[in-house]
């Protein structure tokens, strides 16, 4: 007979109740000021305990996105108080879908160290690193009419970049960042051409890095990311994108 683990059970249960209303915060369903329902609506409407529904309410509190106060009930926060860079805030507003705001504070992130990470795997990075970071390169240029597969392949890219400018705290922020990077992603592979024309920005990353020369690399992330800012904004807010 099998064994059961019905703690496990029970916390599953109350991530999933989180997830579900931290996915409707997102998505601005409650907006920030407005009040949940009370715990017993809340217990009825999601079919689950009221020591289940604390237990999410506790975690979406320890994330930023609601407070609970006596005689006033649990309130979502502004975003200004989230946790932007909680994985699973993350993996929510990747799940969410498109969002104009966070993507662009998402790109503009990126730009503040990004470019630094290409200076300095520029000075850094091992041979091994580099032929390492070529390679992938190559890989992207052979699917960059496969969506799916270049993104993958895209991220790692940019990941190995951070691995080989040896700062362990920029590589985890990287990290952190790469569930948000593939909603970016997923929004630029809307523009036709886009992964073919973005294929030599990639390149001259590389060739920089493997010239030693960082403010090089530093200008080819800039640029490359700048663009991708740009594509975003024509995507999401319908301006004409690039044929």
């Amino acid at each position: 007979m099998a064994k059961e683990f019905p703690a496990l059970e029970r916390a599953s249960l109350y991530k999933q109740v989180a997830r579900q209303i931290g996915l409707s915060i997102i998505r601005r369903d409650y907006l920030p000021g407005e009040a949940l329902a009370s715990e017993p609506e809340l217990s009825v409407q999601l079919n689950v305990s009221r020591t289940v529904l604390r237990e999410a309410l506790k975690t979406l509190s320890a994330k930023g996105l609601v407070e609970a106060r006596p005689k006033i009930g649990t309130r979502v926060l502004p975003r200004a108080r989230w946790n932007l860079l909680d994985p699973e805030i993350l993996a929510w507003h990747y799940e969410a879908g498109p969002d104009t705001e966070f993507l662009r504070a998402l790109s503009e992130v990126r730009l503040m160290l990004e470019p630094m990470a290409a200076r300095l795997a520029a000075d850094r990075a091992t041979e091994e690193e580099i032929a390492e970071i070529a390679h992938c390169c190559q890989e992207m240029a052979a699917v960059t009419d496969d969506a799916e597969k270049y993104i993958a392949i895209d991220l790692h890219f940019h990941l190995l970049i951070c691995d080989a400018a040896h700062n362990e705290l920029l590589r985890s922020i990287m990290q952190t960042l790469s569930q948000a990077m593939r909603a970016s992603r997923l929004v630029t592979a809307q523009i036709p051409g886009g992964n073919r024309e973005a294929m030599p920005l990639h390149t001259n990353i590389v060739q920089a890095i493997q010239q030693r020369d960082g403010s090089a690399a530093e200008l080819a992330a800039r640029t490359l990311i700048e663009l991708t800012m740009q594509d975003i904004s024509r995507v999401l807010e319908g301006e004409p994108v690039r044929e």
